[in-house]
C-alpha cells in the first residue's frame, strides 16, 4: 500500500492543478452537453475524470483537453444506455452476488485486496463506492437487456468447444495462458482505416497502450486501459492465437479484422499451468466466455444503433 499512497499524493497534486481550470470550477456550474433530455455538466465531467483516472493512473500524464474528451464520451455512452433502459421501463433486477463479483473484479484489477481497500482508494479520488455501484448497475442492466433481446441469436457450438479444449492441451498436460490487453475500434462513415490505425499506433508509441485504449477502444475493458486478463488458448480463435504467438511479451499484434471492428492486442505475459482434467468445469467456462463474446458483439451493434438516433448537442 506504500506505493499506492505515493501515487495518491501525486494524483492529489495533479488535481490541485486541474481544478484551477474554469471547466472544473464548482462555483461555475454549466451544461456541457445534452443527450436527448439528459444533461452533462462540467461537474459531471470533473467527476468522470476522477473515476477514469482511479481505474487507470496512466491517464494522469494525458493533456487536459484529451482527458476531458474521454470523460465526456464516457458519460455520453452512459446516458445513451440509461435513456434506452428508461424508455423501455426496465424492470430487470440485479442479484447481489453479480454486483459483488463485478466489484471484486474491479478492485483485483487495481491490485487491491478487499472491498474496504477499494472504498478507501476511491475516496482518495473523491468518489464514493455508491457512485461506482451506480455505474456498474447501468452496465449490468444494459447487458441483461441485450441478452434478452438477442438470446435467440446466440450460437454456441458445444462440440466444437470440447474439441478446442483437447487440442490446446499439450503432451505434458500443460496449458498456455496469455495475459492480454486490447484495443477494439471501429470506423464511422467518414473515417479511413489506414489513417485511424496509424493514429492509434502513434498514440500507443507516445503515451502507452493503456492510454490509447482509454481513448480509442469501444470495448468495456477500455476503462481499465484495455486489460482483459488471463486467456486460455482454448478461448481464442485460431486467427487471434496465430497473431499472439507471432509476437514477444510486451509487444502488440498487427491489427486484426474481427466481426465488430478491428482489434489490437498487447501480450502482457505468458503463463504455462498444469491442465485441469475437469472437462466439465473447463467446458462450462468456455461456454460462458463464448456466450459473453457473442453478446458483446450484439451490445456494440445495438448501442451504435441508438447512438445514431440519439440527439447529442454541445452547449
Amino acid at each position: 500500500m506504500d506505493k499506492l499512497k505515493f501515487n495518491l499524493i501525486a494524483i492529489n497534486l495533479f488535481f490541485l492543478t486541474i481544478f484551477n481550470n474554469n471547466l472544473f470550477a464548482v462555483s461555475n456550474v454549466y451544461i456541457v452537453t445534452k443527450v436527448d433530455n439528459e444533461i452533462i455538466t462540467n461537474i459531471d465531467i470533473a467527476q468522470e475524470v476522477n473515476y477514469l483516472i482511479s481505474l487507470n493512473n496512466d491517464l494522469i500524464n494525458m493533456e487536459k483537453k484529451s482527458l476531458v474528451k474521454i470523460a465526456k464520451d464516457s458519460l455520453i455512452r452512459e446516458k445513451i444506455k440509461l435513456n434506452e433502459l428508461n424508455k423501455n421501463n426496465n424492470t430487470l433486477e440485479i442479484k447481489q452476488d453479480v454486483m459483488e463479483n463485478i466489484l471484486k473484479n474491479y478492485y483485483e484489477k487495481l491490485n487491491l485486496d478487499s472491498l474496504e481497500q477499494f472504498r478507501e482508494y476511491l475516496l482518495s479520488y473523491n468518489i464514493n463506492l455508491q457512485d461506482i455501484m451506480y455505474k456498474i448497475k447501468i452496465e449490468i442492466l444494459w447487458n441483461q437487456y441485450v441478452y434478452y433481446k438477442y438470446k435467440k441469436l446466440l450460437n454456441v457450438n458445444v462440440e466444437e468447444l470440447k474439441k478446442k479444449i483437447n487440442e490446446n492441451k499439450n503432451k505434458n498436460n500443460k496449458i498456455t495462458k496469455y495475459l492480454l490487453s486490447e484495443i477494439l475500434f471501429s470506423l464511422n462513415n467518414e473515417e479511413n482505416f489506414e489513417k485511424k490505425n496509424s493514429e492509434i499506433r502513434q498514440k500507443i508509441d507516445r503515451n502507452g497502450f493503456k492510454t490509447a485504449a482509454n481513448i480509442y477502444s469501444i470495448s468495456s475493458t477500455a476503462k481499465f486501459g484495455g486489460r482483459i486478463g488471463l486467456m486460455n488458448e482454448s478461448q481464442l480463435s485460431k486467427k487471434i492465437l496465430k497473431e499472439i504467438k507471432s509476437i514477444k511479451q510486451g509487444e502488440v499484434t498487427k491489427t486484426i479484422d474481427v466481426p465488430n471492428g478491428f482489434l489490437i492486442l498487447k501480450l502482457e505475459d505468458i503463463i504455462v499451468e498444469k491442465f485441469e482434467k475437469n472437462l466439465t468445469k473447463e467446458l462450462d467456462n468456455l461456454i460462458k466466455f463464448e456466450t459473453n463474446r457473442q453478446l458483446n458483439q450484439f451490445s456494440i451493434i445495438y448501442f451504435n444503433k441508438f447512438k445514431i438516433n440519439s440527439k447529442i448537442v454541445d452547449e
